[in-house]
């Protein structure tokens, strides 16, 4: 039997630990690459609004500063709104969760047992704790969102660097661009141009989306005279970031309350929530995002559950846009390679 040798040049071992040692810095600088990534996503999202103003003579940086302004005023108007209400809610649905229960065991007559179904104690217990830290965020909402971001400082980096990749027109690929081979320029400022544009889409449409399911369930469950309809039209608009499921899970807790009123009152709930379902399936969806976002719905929830493992509340949150980045990165190799297929059968 031959003895075989492998031969392992010492360039390549080099590499192998230039890749290494790259690879270990960047997961080190992992929060700031997060930021930055952050900062990019806003900047795909505001770059078109920032290109409209500019349209009426309005100076780039003048844009950006008016859209902080309304966005900042927004979310503040939203919180005063809501969130006193909603913890008003959610109170008054812990005091009162063991009427519906009776309620609930009393319509169904004995033929159900909910106490072998429910521990009810630990539904009264984690109420509770939705109850006191609601109550937490009457007051401080600015400090749950500065957790989201990792702190009031790196949310205000995070503006900062939103405002400077949005500041000069197409900065974004010029960035990124500046930091590549010559070589590959040209094709990075075409894929940077690829995926800020899908994903300043996919950003809109889904807050707009989530906006219009808030909407429509909250006038329903209003005219269908469901208590808590706020708290429960919230919890709609926030599950329609969540594929496929998201919908259901927002539904139960509105049949599960209004079913406490009525039974007949929780059917025409859970068909007001199926219409709605419809609509937007076949509807609202299509018309808010079209095909422009590409993603499967299998996918994004995919991406969001690797997301909320590897990174928590804002892995969640940045799970949708790194998968977005993959799939146009992935679908401009493709389109380049049928492009050189294309030039060599000519």
């Amino acid at each position: 039997m031959s003895n075989q040798s492998i031969s392992i040049s010492t360039d390549t071992i080099l590499r192998v630990i230039v890749v290494l040692l790259f690879l270990g810095f960047l997961f080190l600088i992992r929060d700031v690459l997060a930021l930055i990534f952050i900062a990019l996503i806003l900047a795909a999202a505001f770059d078109p609004m920032v290109d409209w103003l500019h349209k009426f003579k309005i100076p780039r940086a003048v844009s950006i500063i008016v859209i902080y302004i309304v966005a900042i005023f927004f979310v503040g108007w939203s919180v005063y709104l809501l969130v006193g209400p909603i913890t008003e809610q959610i109170l008054s649905i812990s005091q009162a969760f063991p009427h519906f229960y009776n309620e609930i065991q009393r319509t169904l007559g004995g033929t159900v047992d909910l106490n072998s179904l429910f521990n009810q104690d630990v539904i009264n217990s984690s109420i509770a704790d939705i109850t006191k830290n609601l109550g937490k965020a009457t007051s401080g909402i600015f400090s749950v969102l500065g957790s989201v971001f990792g702190g009031v400082i790196s949310l205000l980096v995070v503006l900062v660097i939103t405002f400077y990749l949005t500041v000069e027109e197409n900065s974004i690929k010029k960035f990124i661009t500046s930091v590549t081979p010559i070589k590959q320029q040209p094709y990075i400022s075409k894929l940077i141009v690829a995926i800020q544009h899908r994903m300043g889409f996919w950003l809109r449409g889904q807050l707009f989306l989530s906006i219009i399911i808030f909407v429509l369930v909250y006038i329903g469950l209003l005219s269908l005279g469901v208590k808590y309809a706020l708290t429960l039209a919230l919890i709609s608009g926030v599950f329609e970031i969540v594929p496929f499921i998201g919908p259901w899970i927002a539904a139960i807790p509105g049949v599960f309350l209004a079913f406490s009123q009525s039974p007949s009152k929780a059917l025409l709930v859970g068909i007001m929530y199926l219409v709605i379902q419809q609509l937007e399936n076949n509807l609202i969806t299509p018309k808010v995002m079209g095909k422009s976002t590409g993603l499967n719905p299998l996918i994004v929830l995919v991406a969001i559950m690797i997301g909320a493992k590897l990174g928590g509340v804002l892995g969640a949150l940045l799970g949708v846009p790194v998968a977005l980045s993959i799939a146009v990165y992935i679908e401009t190799l493709i389109g380049d390679k049928k492009n050189r297929d294309n030039t060599l059968v000519k």
